[in-house]
């Protein structure tokens, strides 16, 4: 079995049988990796708490051919991210973002950017004051490298401009603004306010610790979260598990 190393992010899991569990990776080399750590349940185990989830490390695995399931060899915490599972609202924020990673990448699809996005999305969570409005940046990020960044700067149907006093609505399954005149021919439309289209328009050419620092009123932030769900529920072909809990938040 060809032994393979990389950094990887926990993105989840599950047990299996009495002592092992199933690990499931996010690797920088390698995409998502499912993998066996074989006696990982066991009070004295050799993997220790390091593969607890969000933690980013040193993944060494052997790979199975032909095998969708590999096994781990040894995963070497960098950053453990203790703070997001031990806050309920950074715990909610992380797992649906390893979440969307998880459902949007095929087995062993390789994005560099996509693994980068999520090494900074988790740093940054832990840390930042403003984690729900980080989230929606991780998230507009995230459907751009799946390859489904909305148009937010002309109308999807005409390809004309928008003007502040018209009337905008936005369509997950065109991909993104319609105006006013194209909105008839067009069924799956959501409104969207001026100050949230501004948000996401600007949020599409920022970095993470650009958009943390961006300060909306809480009705628009509610608006923009709702609105990307529809775009990722579009994008990834149903809805994240945590959406309701994230709508609390």
């Amino acid at each position: 079995m060809p032994l393979h190393s990389t950094e990887a992010i926990v993105i989840g899991g599950h047990d299996l049988a009495e002592a092992d569990r199933i690990v499931v990776f996010y690797a920088k080399a390698a995409g998502k990796v499912r993998a066996v750590a074989e006696g990982a349940r066991r009070i004295r185990t050799r993997f220790g708490g390091n593969l607890q989830l969000f933690a980013e490390g040193r993944l060494v695995y052997f790979e199975r051919p032909n095998k969708t399931l590999h096994k781990v060899n040894e995963f070497a915490v960098i950053r453990s991210h203790h703070t997001l599972r031990e806050d309920l609202d950074r715990l909610v924020l992380a797992s649906a973002a390893v979440e969307a990673v998880g459902a949007g990448v095929e087995e062993e699809e390789v994005s560099p950017e996509i693994y980068a996005l999520l090494a900074d999305g988790m740093d940054l969570l832990e840390g930042t004051a403003r984690p729900a409005l980080l989230m929606q940046g991780f998230l507009l990020h995230l459907i751009r490298l799946l390859g489904y960044l909305p148009e937010f700067s002309v109308c999807v149907g005409c390809r004309k401009g928008v003007t502040s006093g018209e009337e905008a609505r936005l369509s997950p399954g065109q991909g993104g603004l319609v105006c006013s005149r194209c909105q008839v021919s067009i069924l799956d439309t959501i409104p969207v306010s001026p100050p949230a289209l501004g948000f996401l328009r600007g949020a599409s050419a920022s970095t993470l610790r650009v958009i943390e620092r961006i300060s909306i009123p809480p009705q628009t932030l509610r608006e923009v979260s709702a609105i990307l769900q529809d775009f990722l529920r579009h994008v990834l072909g149903r809805s994240l598990r945590s959406a309701e809990f994230l709508a609390r938040l």
